[in-house]
């Protein structure tokens, strides 16, 4: 699953899936119109894209659309990528970018500390 690589509007339609699903094609061809002002003809184009990648599944009748790839898998294809291309695959790098940002409070930092310590007990 890490060679999933998706682009920002094919991630932005999983998102729709994931919390919409099961739905018809058309219905999202509508919301994704009144939301993002996307023509019918775009929703479409990026929904066989991700049937082409094995994201999700269309099937008949009326185009029901399901994922066939979890949030989870698509997170860590999507870290893996990230990691790779920015950070050279190392883990280490990734976190010292993270950490070096000012966006990281101590309750983030108490909440890394947890997350590594009971990965640490497995």
């Amino acid at each position: 699953m890490d060679t999933l690589k998706l682009f920002d509007a094919e991630l932005l339609a999983m998102q729709y899936i994931w919390e919409h699903e099961p739905l018809q094609a058309a219905r999202m061809a509508d919301d994704f119109l009144e939301l993002y002002g996307w023509k019918k003809s775009t929703t479409y184009i990026v929904l066989k894209r991700l049937e082409s990648k094995g994201a999700i599944l269309r099937e008949k009748p009326k185009y029901q659309v399901r994922a066939l790839v979890s949030r989870e898998q698509v997170q860590h294809a999507e870290t893996a990528n990230l990691l790779d291309k920015m950070f050279g695959g190392s883990f280490t790098s990734l976190f010292a970018s993270f950490l070096s940002s000012d966006r990281v409070s101590d309750t983030t930092l108490a909440e890394l500390r947890t997350l590594i310590e009971e990965k640490q007990k497995k």
